[in-house]
């Protein structure tokens, strides 16, 4: 008998922002032709924008494959998990092939959406520094533990969080 996978935690999704709505009531109408009363709230914004929160990730899919359809002017942000998992690799000189580096990291089981080469601030040269954007998947962590990438011995690690940020007041 074959295991089933676990599945995705089923966090809060993230709230969807309609612009341009200038008869709320028709807009409530619409939604509703969609996905039922009792799976939204709305919060009417300045400038004609409306805040729609789902309350479940499927009712949030459900609306944005529909305004995409129609084209409704809207924006909102992605399922937390459907968020890629970086990591930063140190040490891999920076004129590596990507495309290589992509490759290697599929061999040991770990599928790249995106990387990134990091530049100099100020020169804009470039480093010995890859931002590297996993795929969601189980073994994410694993990486972790990979110490060389091309006969290169390297360093993966998270990606630092700019602590020296002025906090805004209140």
């Amino acid at each position: 008998m074959e295991a089933n996978p676990p599945p995705h935690p089923n966090h809060k999704p993230p709230p969807i922002f309609i612009h341009g709505v200038i008869n709320y009531d028709e807009m409530t109408k619409y939604i509703s032709e969609i996905v039922d009363d009792k799976q939204y709230h709305t919060k009417s914004l300045a400038n004609d924008v409306i805040k729609l929160n789902c309350t479940t990730p499927e009712t949030y899919r459900k609306l944005i494959k529909h305004f995409k359809e129609n084209n409704t002017y809207y924006h909102t942000y992605q399922l937390k998990e459907e968020q890629a998992y970086r990591v930063v690799i140190r040490y891999l000189h920076h004129s590596t092939d990507i495309t290589d580096l992509r490759q290697e990291l599929a061999e040991l089981g770990h599928k790249a959406r995106n990387i990134v080469n990091a530049r100099n601030r100020t020169t804009r040269d470039p480093l010995n520094l890859f931002f590297v954007d996993l795929e969601p998947a189980a073994n994410n962590k694993d990486i972790y533990k990979v110490t060389a990438l091309q006969n290169k011995i390297i360093q993966v690690e998270p990606p630092r969080t700019n602590t020296n940020t002025i906090i805004q007041c209140i």
